[in-house]
């Protein structure tokens, strides 16, 4: 087989048809290794799917994102309408097609940013954390993220850059101080099947699929079905103002959370800063942050927002386990959505749906 990529470091060669796994403790450098490969790769031979969700995406709706590379290569309309529908339906995102592309929830996104590139894909895939792995793609194939090694030909396992940062084994001390005779959140139906009870105080997560928006349902960014009530009070159609002074959100996206330039813009506490390890990047500009640095941004956004609730669409980044104990100890519910079961052990129990 033709080597195309050699990472003498590594001591490894890249041979075409392979696959590679990248994997490590969280901020251990994935994302950079990733994207210095792909300054060894041949210039337009390549897919690159970004975790910063946006910057995999050109303005307009789910069906042009995905005609876009189709149409890059002169492929005939009726060719490329056939395509999309094939790909939409396999993916069920057909009813999302006439939607523009930023107004989709998260979940959605993620599913369109890899099936934008399955839909007509280069020789080569470079893929930073993807919701899931193209089972059915024969060429190169280089994933960063928590994948099952056996997959793959070749996987490279990076090192903890600071030894001794919290994991998800690690003992965090917290009080857990649950009320359970006061249910602070009741959802009915919130989604078909999905019903449940939190309860003041308590920490839950809740297992599903990404594809079902639990999270945006429960903050008010989508139309929940059934009923969502906060203590006695419905807030099921409670605008979101009004909302997010009970529930503060944590998106899987910190881009459709900033608003701001600058770290300093966002008014955070020293202490806070501090927390989500952003003590040295106050005068930073957003966007020279990595994506987890931007999602540690938004966290202490809203940690300063105080709610008695806070909701973390996909938690999987640094410090989140010191996070933890810190609303813990303020005595604030919190609620963790994810297809992961990375932090479900810290957690008083969990909702599987």
């Amino acid at each position: 087989m033709e080597k195309i990529l050699a990472l003498e470091a590594y001591h490894l060669d890249l041979h075409c048809g392979e696959k590679l796994l990248i994997k490590g403790p969280m901020a251990s450098g994935k994302t950079k290794l990733l994207t210095d490969i792909a300054t060894q790769l041949p210039t337009f031979q390549f897919d690159f799917l970004s975790q910063t969700l946006d910057d995999n995406f050109i303005p307009g709706t789910v069906a042009e994102n995905l005609a876009f590379n189709l149409e890059n290569d002169a492929i005939s309309s009726e060719e490329i309408a056939t395509k999309i529908h094939k790909i939409s339906e396999k993916y069920d995102v057909i009813d999302y097609l006439t939607t523009d592309i930023y107004e989709l929830p998260t979940a959605q996104k993620q599913v369109i940013s890899l099936i934008q590139i399955l839909i007509h894909p280069m020789t080569t895939l470079l893929l930073d954390e993807p919701l899931f792995l193209p089972t059915d793609y024969t060429g190169t194939l280089i994933v960063t993220g928590d994948f099952d090694e056996t997959l793959f030909d070749h996987v490279i396992c990076l090192p903890d850059p600071l030894g001794d940062s919290p994991t998800a084994d690690a003992q965090v001390a917290l009080k857990r101080d649950i009320n359970h005779d006061k249910a602070i959140l009741s959802i009915t139906e919130i989604v078909s099947g999905v019903s449940f009870t939190v309860y003041q105080g308590e920490k839950v997560s809740i297992l599903t699929t990404a594809s079902a928006p639990i999270a945006d349902k429960l903050a008010g960014f989508a139309k929940a079905s059934g009923e969502i009530d906060f203590y006695y009070e419905n807030i099921t159609h409670q605008a979101l103002d009004k909302r997010s002074r009970k529930i503060g959100y944590i998106m899987a996206n910190p881009d459709d959370m900033i608003f701001v330039k600058y770290v300093k813009d966002g008014h955070i506490s020293q202490d806070i800063l501090a927390l989500c390890g952003l003590s040295d990047f106050t005068d930073r500009a957003i966007d020279t942050l990595s994506f987890r640095q931007k999602k540690l941004f938004t966290t202490a956004c809203i940690l300063m927002k105080q709610t008695p609730i806070v909701l973390v669409d996909q938690p999987e980044f640094t410090y989140f386990q010191d996070i933890l104990a810190y609303l813990d100890d303020k005595g604030v519910t919190v609620i963790l959505t994810s297809a992961s079961d990375l932090f479900t052990p810290l957690m008083d129990r969990k909702e599987v749906f």
